[in-house]
């Protein structure tokens, strides 16, 4: 199962989908109702909704919905997408998955994957200039960084749309909308009524939609993104404006529409993209346990806990704005996403930034602020360490840059080896041998060069030494983490 979503992940995301009454085959005049048993034999495979940002007005929504039919019969069913204010531009279009995520989220995937890469490269910039200066004494507290939904007149649709197997009717909610007559108009049950209610000022998309037979065929175990993935579904697009929400301009994604299924719904993800300089702020559910972040080489971490209830956040900054996802695994979501959107403000600006240029601002950051630690360490801790007494000195700050020197050939070699083992994925076994290699050398060459010019004995020096690397390796640390989070690269 984790390897039919291999790919699965960036931008922004709007996901709706309630199924209601259940009609049996499609006829002319609509036929008998299926008996309500029938609903637990369908099942929503997928659930994809990606929202683009377009400007401080108007956003731009596809939707994608996929629905199994285990009993190896089709079926009309009837189901509702609420879709906004002031909609426009509704098409509908049957489409598999596999085509919707060639044209719709593979960029914002493939954004997502390669800001993550960036993210992990920075932390282990950071951790390189701990290296260049003795910070492999200090390797054991950088492991958890590095491993970071009666009879009125009836009502008519506003306009409708008809594929191969659907029939969708847009309707608007408002104060006069008569939500029973609507009900009784569109097939829906009774049960939604309340959630109708709560949609006035609204639009919503109705949805008839002839199941596509399970017959055990559906390619479930591929990967995700795979040609043979095709598995049927439809793909639903519209423009729609926000809403007031006090000064606020908000898009609420029904994400909670998803309790009304039968079953855990396979696989949801909402995507949120925004163009350069438009901003937004997301509140979503926490379902299940968090598998956020990538592995560099196996891709999204939430990828092997598709089988359980899980959820994971990923987001990235480029030129093509931010893109934000939410993946959302064996889960019947019961809360909505509310996105707030606004304008970019100079420190929104100057944060994304950092971010995108997280790496390069991190080399600089290791470099320089780590050999600056390390000479005031050597100049401040050195000689509390090693006391006062009669002919105790320290030799001159320029000769503590020795040691990052020192330091920087030996992460050449084997520092080379030791950095592709921990890229394929040994974290443990690299640390490990850093730890022992970086301290040895360290402290074996102090010993050899510095061990007796402080005019006490050997070991009292390297003692010095030690203490000395350890505070100022404790201090780069502090202010490596602080300037991670400054960049969001943990």
């Amino acid at each position: 199962m984790s390897k039919f979503f291999r790919f699965a992940p960036i931008a922004l995301i709007l996901i709706v989908l309630l199924a209601v009454v259940i009609p049996s085959p499609a006829l002319a005049d609509g036929g008998p109702i299926v008996p309500h048993d029938l609903w637990a034999d369908l099942e929503e495979g997928h659930q994809i909704g990606v929202v683009t940002i377009l400007n401080q007005d108007k956003a731009r929504i596809d939707l994608f919905i996929s629905i199994l039919d285990k009993t190896a019969v089709s079926h009309e069913i009837t189901f509702f997408v609420p879709i906004g204010v002031n909609t426009a531009d509704f098409t509908a279009l049957e489409q598999d998955l596999f085509t919707f995520d060639k044209a719709v989220t593979s960029f914002l995937d493939n954004a997502l994957r390669e800001g993550a890469v960036i993210k992990k490269h920075a932390v282990q910039a950071l951790f390189a200039g701990a290296l260049l200066t003795n910070g492999a004494i200090l390797v054991p507290a950088w492991a958890p960084v590095l491993l970071t939904g009666c009879g009125a007149a009836e009502q008519q649709p506003e306009s409708v749309i008809t594929t191969e197997s659907s029939q969708i009717s847009i309707y608007s909610i408002d104060d006069d909308t008569n939500i029973d007559s609507l009900i009784q108009t569109t097939g829906l049950p009774q049960e939604v009524a309340d959630t109708l209610a709560k949609l006035k000022g609204q639009q919503v998309a109705i949805v008839k939609l002839n199941t596509k037979p399970d017959t055990g065929e559906t390619p479930g175990n591929n990967n995700f993104g795979s040609p043979a993935n095709t598995e049927p579904g439809l793909h639903l697009s519209w423009s729609t404006a926000y809403i007031m929400s006090g000064s606020d301009k908000t898009f609420v994604y029904p994400l909670g529409t998803g309790a009304a299924w039968a079953k855990p719904i396979k696989l949801t993800r909402v995507y949120i993209q925004s163009l350069p300089g438009v901003g937004f702020r997301v509140e979503y559910p926490k379902l299940g346990t968090q598998h956020s972040g990538f592995d560099i080489i196996e891709g999204s971490r939430i990828q092997h806990f598709f089988d359980v209830p899980a959820y994971a956040v990923d987001e990235a900054r480029g030129d093509y704005g931010r893109v934000w996802r939410a993946t959302y695994t064996q889960s019947n979501p019961t809360e909505d996403v509310i996105i707030t959107v606004k304008a970019e403000s100079g420190l929104t600006r100057f944060m994304a930034g950092l971010e995108e240029g997280a790496f390069g601002y991190s080399v600089l950051f290791a470099f320089i602020i780590g050999i600056l630690v390390w000479v005031f360490a050597w100049r401040l801790l050195m000689p509390v360490f090693l006391g006062k007494g009669e002919g105790v000195k320290v030799p001159g700050w320029w000769e503590s840059l020795l040691y990052p020197a020192i330091n920087f050939a030996f992460m050449i070699i084997p520092g080379a080896i030791l950095w592709l083992v921990f890229t394929i994925g040994g974290v443990g076994p690299a640390l490990v041998i850093q730890f022992i290699i970086g301290a040895g050398v360290s402290i074996g060459f102090f010993a050899l060069i510095h061990g007796k010019k402080f005019g006490v004995s050997r070991g009292k020096a390297i003692s010095a030494f030690v203490l000395t690397s350890l505070g100022g390796s404790a201090a780069y640390l502090l202010l490596a983490v602080g300037f991670a989070f400054l960049v969001n690269a943990i």
